[in-house]
């Protein structure tokens, strides 16, 4: 998540953008997602993207069962246990990914959560885009991700900033 942020924010340096944009790092995700509360109270973000490590379950289902494969692309988040995404704000994503050609695949997870659930709540409600690098043998010593799938994140990332308009920000928010 830290690299993406990084290398997201590199590849737009040069762009003019209609909106400004913020990189920030939260600490304490697994203990509360106190870091991203106290972001959101200082950034109060307008909309927000979210990267996640998320849990590649490949190895322990089929392949239609799975919800998040390597080198399949980035893993799309629609509802886990600390939020449900904003679905205009989902299906924008998964348009410019298939228009772009990014590989992606969609996660509804029972458990877990991510930093996007104090995100989403916060100020007067923040439409959340949670994009996640699959990780094999997530929360243990050993964990690891494909590179193309880190990119498939920063690619989608770099386009829905790219695409977003203030009239986009404003049916996004519902404030039309």
């Amino acid at each position: 998540g830290c690299l993406c942020i990084i290398e997201t924010l590199e590849r737009l340096k040069s762009e003019v953008l209609e909106l400004d944009v913020v990189g920030a790092f939260a600490a304490q995700e697994a203990v509360g997602t106190r870091g991203a509360e106290v972001t959101a109270r200082v950034v109060k973000p307008d909309l927000a993207i979210v990267f996640e490590g998320s849990p590649a379950d490949d190895l322990y289902y089929d392949e239609f069962a799975a919800q998040g494969s390597l080198k399949k692309g980035t893993q799309i988040r629609h509802l886990d246990k600390s939020m449900v995404s904003n679905p205009d704000f989902s299906r924008f994503a998964k348009e410019l990914a298939k228009a772009k050609e990014i590989p992606f695949q969609a996660a509804v997870r029972a458990q877990g959560g991510t930093n996007a659930g104090k995100i989403h709540l916060s100020n007067s409600g923040v439409p959340t885009l949670v994009l996640g690098i699959p990780a094999r043998f997530a929360h243990t010593h050993y964990c690891y991700s494909a590179e193309s799938d880190m990119n498939a994140t920063v690619d989608l990332a770099v386009e829905v900033i790219k695409n977003l308009t203030p009239e986009k920000i404003k049916a996004l928010l519902k404030q039309e």
